[in-house]
């Protein structure tokens, strides 16, 4: 007797007993790490749903990095200009005079 019964498209699979214990301690640690408190059947929903948006996900976070990239570097040149920028106009200002015990 089997405890999951997945049914696609009018074709079903099931899960062997054993499973569900093993899969109960990745629900378990998911709970644990996210401070949530998903049953089986929605820990396996969201897994599914995950596989199935994988390669999509997978290029919005390239796209995400390279943003990212870009946007740090031109943070990064905006900073260096401005100090470059600082940095010469300390050599334009006038010197100022000191004067020792007299």
């Amino acid at each position: 007797m089997t405890r999951i019964t997945i049914t696609v498209d009018g074709k079903t699979a099931d899960l062997p007993d054993a499973c569900v214990p093993r899969l109960q301690v990745q629900v378990d640690r998911t709970n644990a790490a996210n401070k949530s408190s998903s049953t089986l059947l929605q820990w396996l929903e969201i897994h599914l749903q995950e596989i199935a948006i994988a390669d999509e996900l997978a290029a919005a976070i390239d796209g995400l990095r390279q943003q990212g990239e870009a946007d740090a570097n031109a943070a990064l040149a905006t900073a260096v200009k401005t100090a470059r920028d600082q940095l010469i106009a300390a050599l334009a200002a006038p010197a100022v005079a000191v004067s020792g015990p007299e």
